[in-house]
């Protein structure tokens, strides 16, 4: 089994370089810039003296406050500690013998699925289109998709997803995983369960809610009921699980995350075309991928940034991507100007 790499490295960083974390800026994982919700530690504070309490076994009120957001009934949600963790419980239990994963895609899909003893096959994007949903279907037990794309923002909207989706037989297992979706105001696919009883949606709450120290993420589908028999007790703690709801409920704070995530998108989207040597792939989510102009260029980047402690995800140990690539997330206004003058300086050296 490979060894997987991830961004969000900003404590390790700081602790080998002696550094306070919060002096790190960390452009490698994408977690929304305005940090959680004011109300999620608000309510983390006030929920201090439950942890000397076991937690619900199902986090019941977490799963409750889902629905209400999703719009989808409680008994087709499964909450977790993450997205990462439902993924790797999922195929525990599923168990499928064979998988097919569309690359590039999030590293630990790969690593779960040989875990799981699964055979596992790709369908290939193009980079040459932009990294859009593929045409190809395949014979397999599994398909799974990230949507928007991780790493490379790529996004098929709900009809072309599930026009695609559909041409698979009712065999296969279609599980989608949103992570993003939160970043892009567009529709998830939750809605579309019961239309598809064979459709796994996996969501994260750490990242639009930048909560990735509590690990929160849940699972729709109508295949739950089933699955969450075989489900291990607690697996979301108590202060996470008031963390998660006080942020479903902040409606001022989703609405302020839009605002500079759309805003900065397109701004950065704008810098990054007048900077030569560099390719910048559209997105709808809250990151770049981006192309250097070759080994030398990126490793120079890694380097030059990590001295101005900045951090972003060197992407060339990621399937699918042939090349240089590294991915940027989206900051505040004055962090992201400090990285676009570092992307101008490398190119200028």
């Amino acid at each position: 089994m490979a060894d997987v790499m991830h961004g969000g490295r900003a404590l390790e960083f700081a602790r080998v370089h002696n550094l306070d974390y919060r002096d790190v800026v960390d452009f490698s994982a994408n977690i929304n810039p305005l940090g959680p919700s004011p109300k999620a530690i608000e309510a983390i504070r006030n929920g201090l003296d439950r942890v000397q309490a076991y937690p619900d076994e199902n986090p019941v009120c977490l799963v409750d406050a889902i629905s209400r957001r999703i719009h989808v009934p409680v008994r087709y949600i499964l909450a977790g500690n993450g997205a990462t963790e439902l993924l790797y419980f999922w195929l525990r239990t599923l168990r499928p013998r064979t998988a097919t994963l569309v690359v590039p895609t999030f590293t630990e899909y790969r690593k779960a699925l040989e875990a799981a003893g699964t055979e596992v096959h790709t369908i290939q994007l193009d980079e040459a289109d932009h990294f859009r949903i593929p045409r190809t279907v395949a014979d397999t037990d599994v398909i799974i998709i990230t949507n928007p794309n991780n790493p490379t923002a790529s996004y098929a909207p709900p009809e072309e997803m599930l026009e695609w989706l559909g041409r698979f037989p009712a065999s296969t297992q279609l599980f989608v995983d949103e992570a993003f979706v939160d970043f892009t105001a567009q529709r998830s696919l939750v809605l579309q369960i019961e239309r598809l009883p064979n459709l796994w949606v996996l969501r994260s709450m750490t990242k639009f809610y930048a909560l990735p120290g509590l690990r929160l993420g849940f699972l729709a589908g109508l295949g739950v009921p089933s699955a969450a028999k075989r489900r291990e007790p607690w697996q979301v703690n108590t202060l996470a699980e008031l963390a998660g709801i006080a942020s479903l409920e902040d409606q001022a704070y989703q609405e302020a995350t839009m605002q500079l995530i759309q805003r900065e998108r397109i701004w950065m989207w704008k810098q990054l075309q007048d900077i030569p040597g560099i390719q910048a792939f559209p997105s709808v989510a809250n990151f770049f991928l981006i192309r250097a102009a070759c080994d030398a260029t990126l490793d120079q980047l890694i380097e030059e940034a990590s001295a101005a402690r900045m951090l972003i995800r060197d992407c060339r140990d990621i399937e699918g991507l042939d090349g240089p690539f590294f991915r940027i997330a989206i900051k505040t206004r004055l962090d992201n100007e400090r990285l676009l003058h570092l992307l101008d300086l490398t190119r200028k050296a």
